[in-house]
């Protein structure tokens, strides 16, 4: 059911960055209690952010089946009960099948609300099939493109008739996480991923694995598969163990593969800009030369 809380943008929520850090995992009824699990069910967007934290602009257009979003939620709502379930990009108003998505999410019995993230561009296209099947919106409205006036005011009212919970969040610069090469100070490595806030609040599901972060995943499609960065993950399994095995990669200290690619969620902020498709293709070829084998330098990482 729809929550029947509407902020608006001069009543919405005060967001602290960084957030604070948050790593307790009680078990409730068999299942992990987490703060959110999300899904980011298309890699494509309608924007070329620099510094996405989803390397959006980078990757190919990719859309997550609503088979594939069930199938993966049938494994986890064994073992996690996360407060809500988020829907996430690239722009996933983009998705061919988005309500459909939905409906699968609402039918895992996963979370009692459903959320999804977008810039809100698309928002005064959606039919009210959408408006009815979704609970709660984050907007981030960036310095350019803004959102017109006219967009804004049907987007309140859209969430008001059917009490969709909007949460408008100013994202006036974007965190410089990605790093131009692999870091090779693991000292360094650690510090990152124990201060890292995004391990608590960004759990993710897809292609059938779990991860304390988004940035394996997208990290794993940059690199063409060249470089492993699913063993950052946990298999979904559907057997008695599953639990602790959950827990204990909750808890685990070694850091993931991708913290070596990455600045961590504390990085330092700068304003936010769109690319130009220049920069994105050079940014591209770069990540191409770097995914080439015989410029790969492996580097371990120990699980714990």
């Amino acid at each position: 059911m729809n929550s029947p809380v509407n902020a608006t943008p001069a009543a919405g929520r005060q967001h602290v960055f960084p957030p604070p850090m948050d790593r307790h995992y009680p078990v409730e009824g068999g299942r992990i209690r987490t703060r959110s699990l999300e899904a980011h069910i298309v890699d494509h967007c309608n924007l070329t952010c620099a510094e996405c934290c989803s390397l959006s602009p980078l990757l190919p257009a990719w859309s997550a089946s609503p088979e594939a979003i069930a199938a993966d939620l049938r494994m986890a709502v064994k073992v996690l009960q996360p407060r809500v379930f988020k829907l996430v990009g690239g722009e996933p108003l983009l998705h061919p099948q988005l309500v459909d998505v939905i409906h699968a999410v609402r039918d895992s019995g996963i979370a009692p609300v459903i959320s999804l993230t977008t810039n809100g561009l698309k928002l005064g296209d959606m039919a009210d099939a959408f408006w009815q099947a979704i609970d709660a919106l984050t907007i981030s409205r960036y310095p350019r493109p803004r959102l017109a006036p006219d967009l804004i005011a049907h987007i309140e009212a859209q969430a008001a008739r059917h009490a969709v919970r909007l949460n408008w969040k100013a994202q006036n610069e974007f965190s410089t996480m990605t790093r131009t090469a692999p870091s090779t100070d693991m000292a360094e490595t650690q510090r990152i991923y124990r201060d890292c806030w995004i391990r608590e609040r960004c759990h993710l599901i897809r292609d059938g694995m779990f991860y304390t972060c988004t940035r394996p995943a997208h990290f794993h499609t940059l690199y063409q598969g060249r470089q492993d960065f699913q063993s950052d993950g946990l298999r979904l399994r559907d057997d008695p163990a599953m639990l602790d095995d959950m827990l204990a990669y909750l808890n685990r200290e070694a850091p993931l593969k991708a913290c070596l690619e990455c600045h961590g969620g504390s990085a330092p902020q700068a304003p936010h800009r769109i690319m130009k498709r220049v920069e994105v293709v050079a940014l591209q070829r770069h990540y191409e030369e770097q995914a080439a084998p015989e410029r790969i330098l492996e580097t371990e990482v120990s699980s714990a």
